[in-house]
C-alpha cells in the first residue's frame, strides 16, 4: 500500500471524524483545516450542499437509467417474435399457443408475436386447423392478403415465386381482404387473389390440402386435379399448355418420390412432357 502524504493524512482524519456529508453547520475551524489540506485559499460554504446535490443527482440518474433499461427490456419482451420455418426439402407440423394446428409446406415460414399468437404472417403455403377461442379472430397475413376466421380449416398459399395467392376453405367460414376488396368464403370455395382482385370459385378444395398427408393416392382422378395436388405436394406452380387433355383420368400413388420421378410417371401414362422454367415454375405440354 502506498504511504499517504501529509495532506492525505489530514483529509483522512477529517473524513473519519465526519459521520455524514459536510453540511453548512460544520464548524469554521473544520472548514479552514479542510481548505488548507486541499490547498484552497477560499471556498464557498456551499461545498457540502454541492456534494449532497451531486450525490442525489447521480442517484437520480442511476434510477432513470435503471427505469429506462426495464422499460426497454419489457418492451422488447412484449415484441418477442416466434418463427416456424421449413427447409426446401421438408414439411412441418406445428401447434400454436392457442391450440391451433398448422402444417407448413416446404420453403415456408410462419411468424407471430408471443403476445398475440392469433395474428400470424405466412410466406409460402400453410394449412390451418384453427381452434375457436372466446370469439377472438384468427388472422393470417400474407404479402397482399388478410384472412380472418374464428375456427375453421383452410389452406393458404402465398409465395413470391407465384403471381397469385390462393385461399381454399374446407370447413367453417373465412373473410378475405385484399386492398379495398373483400369476400366471404363458404366450404368448398376457393379464392384466387392477383393484383388486389379477388376471384371466388367453387372447387374440390380437398386436392389443395392433400399435401399435408403422408402419401398421394390417385384412383381414376382427372389430370387437372392431379396437377393441382402436385402443385401443393411439391410447392411448385404448374402451367398447362394448350392441347393438353386435363380430363384424362389416371391412377397411381406417390409417397417419397421426387418431383422428376413423379413427372416421369405422368409422362409414361399420358405422353405429356414437363419443362422446368425455373426452380418453382413448370410447364406441361404435349410432346
Amino acid at each position: 500500500m502506498t504511504p499517504r502524504n501529509h495532506n492525505e493524512e489530514s483529509l483522512w482524519e477529517i473524513w473519519c471524524s465526519t459521520e455524514g456529508p459536510v453540511e453548512e453547520s460544520a464548524s469554521e475551524e473544520e472548514l479552514k483545516l479542510l481548505h488548507k489540506a486541499m490547498g484552497v485559499r477560499s471556498r464557498s460554504r456551499s461545498i457540502g450542499r454541492i456534494l449532497t446535490f451531486s450525490l442525489a443527482a447521480a442517484a437520480a440518474l442511476l434510477l432513470v437509467m435503471l427505469g429506462e433499461y426495464a422499460l426497454i427490456k419489457n418492451h422488447s419482451r412484449s415484441l418477442e417474435t416466434v418463427a416456424c420455418v421449413t427447409s426446401p426439402d421438408s414439411k412441418g407440423e406445428f401447434f400454436l399457443p392457442d391450440g391451433s394446428h398448422v402444417w407448413l409446406n416446404s420453403s415456408s415460414s410462419l411468424t407471430y408475436d408471443k403476445s398475440n399468437p392469433r395474428l400470424v404472417t405466412l410466406e409460402g403455403e400453410g394449412f390451418f386447423d384453427v381452434r375457436k377461442k372466446d370469439g377472438k379472430e384468427f388472422v393470417v397475413k400474407t404479402g397482399t392478403t388478410e384472412v380472418k376466421v374464428l375456427g375453421t380449416r383452410f389452406n393458404v398459399r402465398s409465395s413470391s415465386h407465384f403471381e397469385k395467392e390462393e385461399v381454399s376453405l374446407l370447413s367453417g367460414r373465412v373473410e378475405i381482404r385484399s386492398g379495398e376488396h373483400s369476400v366471404l368464403l363458404s366450404p368448398g370455395e376457393k379464392a384466387e387473389i392477383e393484383a388486389g382482385v379477388i376471384a371466388k370459385t367453387r372447387a374440390d378444395v380437398s386436392f389443395d390440402s392433400t399435401w399435408t398427408g403422408q402419401e398421394l393416392d390417385f384412383d381414376n382422378v382427372a389430370l387437372a386435379d392431379i396437377l393441382t395436388s402436385l402443385e401443393h405436394w411439391y410447392n411448385v406452380n404448374i402451367s398447362i399448355a394448350p392441347g393438353v387433355r386435363t380430363s384424362s383420368r389416371l391412377s397411381f400413388k406417390i409417397r417419397k418420390e421426387s418431383l422428376p420421378e413423379t413427372q416421369k410417371i405422368i409422362s409414361r401414362l399420358t405422353g405429356c412432357q414437363f419443362k422446368m422454367l425455373d426452380d418453382k415454375n413448370i410447364m406441361i405440354s404435349n410432346r
